[in-house]
């Protein structure tokens, strides 16, 4: 799985290669960074999305590029 961390005003413009495959999430902190991974497949990244949603909602929570 590829990972790229980076700041908020540079995630604005960023465009992941295989966005129907990547997911986003926030850092806590000041710092406000954002951190992108693209996963194997879709399902795989979908599967991860919904194992986090039995919990409570939070905020460092992956979010998919692509809602669809």
């Amino acid at each position: 799985m590829k990972t790229v961390k980076m700041s908020l005003a540079a995630s604005l413009s960023y465009k992941p290669p295989h966005p129907e495959r990547t997911a986003q999430r926030s850092h806590p902190g000041l710092d406000m960074d954002v951190t992108f991974q693209e996963w194997p497949s879709r399902a795989a990244m979908l599967k991860t999305v919904e194992m986090q949603s039995k919990g409570p909602t939070k905020n460092t929570h992956w979010r998919p590029c692509v809602k669809e």
